[in-house]
């Protein structure tokens, strides 16, 4: 089983949306591992902050390769690229499973199934501790 799906935390889901309401989307449009929680979270709370924000909202927020964080937006509000911009700039530092510096790129095809049919087919981008141990996890 792929102890890292992509999926936002149901909890810190529901908090966004008190704080923020329709600003955030629905649980389901947030697609990232559990180590980039943090940086979807801050993205947010910058994202919450702006004052010319009540046209603008967050359609989906998807992880797209290894180390690529996907931000679909509509409206405009200022600040709003550059707060994106970093968003994008520290999930390509970030380990997608434990929110530590990350250091590899893990290449997961379809020999990984063989060992762990549930696993998402996909690169990853990992710290160096959580590279191996999801390798060994997969059979790689």
């Amino acid at each position: 089983m792929d102890r890292f799906p992509k999926g936002f935390d149901p909890v810190q889901h529901g908090l966004l949306r008190t704080l923020y309401g329709d600003f955030v989307p629905l649980l389901e449009s947030i697609r990232v591992r559990a180590g980039w929680y943090g940086i979807v979270d801050e993205m947010f709370a910058r994202l919450g902050r702006l004052r010319n924000r009540r046209d603008f909202r967050v359609l989906s927020v998807a992880t797209r390769g290894a180390g690529n964080l996907v931000v679909e937006t509509k409206g405009n509000a200022s600040d709003v690229p550059d707060i994106i911009h970093e968003a994008h700039e520290a999930a390509y530092r970030t380990c997608e499973h434990c929110g530590q510096p990350s250091r590899l790129v893990v290449k997961v095809g379809l020999e990984a199934l063989l060992s762990s049919p549930d696993i998402e087919l996909g690169d990853r981008l990992l710290c160096v501790d959580c590279a191996d141990e999801f390798m060994t996890e997969i059979g790689l």
